[in-house]
């Protein structure tokens, strides 16, 4: 159906179409966005100018989003023609409704006071990752928490420290390298449960040198590494294994976590120096939960509110079967039974009949061992096996025969 040049082809019900403003040799022009057809199925040109009316495209900034009832080419004038010609407003529910349905994003209205978890939700870059497309799971509401918490550093005074808790193998570090990558941020990862000497691994060492003029023997403080890091700006510094780092560490990073923002650094001879922490920088620490990590130390309460702390679980059985196929190409009936254990190995360890559970960590092992041609029990057994103890080393005693007899079970 061709659109004619003086009259308006009828609108049907659910169907707009929308502009926006440009500018071209000092004048505000109209061009259609990019993705529209016409009510006949043709596409919508977007090199082709639109005529409408001057003093409103002049009103607003350039980049304005504005939505028509019609469209229609004149032959004469080269250019298309619409009808109802008026800025795109977050009031307009139907208009700004089939916005979302045509462009596959939201709308967001600039004379709107958006929040900051608008602008996250309507920003491509900062879209969660999916098991399908990454291979990694994350509720989509905690996912755009991180975001926010992380984005939060931007704006002067203000900034969230959060905690990630949860079982091991959850993927809580594994989540902060996704998050930096979508934020475009430097990542700085920090393994707090491996430093011994808190001080020279967060602060630095003192060391004899010779002095200038070669005379004399003097100390000498050198920076620890980390000093370095929280000087990046916009960089994320992850705090890994918080919960296993001595108290020594723990102290140092009090005034780093809190309103003061800095490190306090003893020179020499009583002479301190403070390095505050750049803009922008965000401190991410997870931390592992529970009497059976044993060698984790109890968070201090004072070091606890300086987090927000958000939890990690388990994820949805079909969400862990996806990430399974996805990431060692299993066949998804095999991904089904290695969850299926898992799920029944998890119930046991909720009702304490066992002392510790399987994360997706090791269903990740047990599928990547079924993809190089395991049978699925044998890579199973593998697996959890050796997780769990038996008094007489065998498989059918202790925790590692309930377990045992769990995998024979299917």
């Amino acid at each position: 159906m061709r659109i004619g040049t003086k009259s308006y082809p009828e609108k049907t019900m659910t169907q707009y179409f929308y502009f926006k403003t440009i500018e071209e040799k000092k004048e505000i022009r109209v061009v259609a966005l990019d993705g529209q057809v016409d009510i006949s199925g043709g596409k919508i040109k977007t090199d082709v100018k639109v005529s409408a009316p001057k003093d409103i495209r002049k009103l607003y900034p350039v980049g304005t989003i504005f939505v028509g009832d019609v469209i229609n080419y004149s032959e004469g004038k080269k250019c298309y023609g619409t009808k109802n010609f008026r800025r795109l407003s977050y009031k307009m529910k139907d208009e700004v409704n089939y916005f979302k349905t045509v462009f596959k994003t939201e709308f967001i209205d600039p004379f709107k006071e958006t929040t900051l978890l608008e602008e996250i939700v309507a920003d491509k870059k900062l879209s969660c990752p999916t098991s399908k497309g990454s291979g990694f799971y994350v509720n989509n509401d905690t996912w755009n928490l991180l975001i926010r918490n992380i984005l939060k550093g931007n704006k002067e005074g203000q900034f969230v420290n959060t905690l990630l808790v949860g079982n091991t193998g959850t993927g809580k570090t594994q989540i902060v390298n996704f998050l930096a990558r979508a934020t475009e941020r430097k990542l700085f990862v920090v393994d707090l449960s491996s430093i011994s000497d808190a001080v020279s691994a967060l602060l630095g060492t003192h060391r004899l040198a010779l002095s200038p003029d070669g005379k004399n023997t003097i100390s000498v403080f050198s920076e620890a590494p980390f000093v370095k890091m929280i000087q990046t700006e916009n960089a994320i510094i992850l705090l890994d294994e918080i919960s296993r780092a001595n108290f020594t560490a723990q102290h140092i990073l009090y005034e780093l976590l809190d309103n003061r923002r800095k490190l306090t650094i003893e020179i020499t001879g009583g002479e301190t120096r403070e390095i505050p922490v750049a803009k922008g920088v965000t401190f991410i620490a997870t931390a592992n939960v529970g009497s059976e990590y044993v060698s984790a130390q109890a968070l201090d309460r004072a070091l606890l509110s300086r987090f927000m702390i958000v939890e990690f679980g388990n994820i949805p059985s079909a969400e862990e079967e996806s990430v399974l196929v996805n990431r060692t190409h299993i066949e998804a009936k095999d991904a089904n039974m290695i969850v299926k254990v898992a799920n029944n190995i998890r119930n046991l360890y909720n009702k304490q009949e066992i002392s510790t559970t399987i994360s997706i960590r090791e269903t990740l092992m047990t599928a990547s061992l079924v993809a190089d041609g395991f049978t699925l029990s044998r890579a199973m057994e593998i697996v959890y096996l050796p997780i769990y103890e038996s008094p007489d080393g065998t498989v059918t005693s202790g925790e590692r025969g309930i377990i045992y007899k769990t995998i024979s079970s299917y």
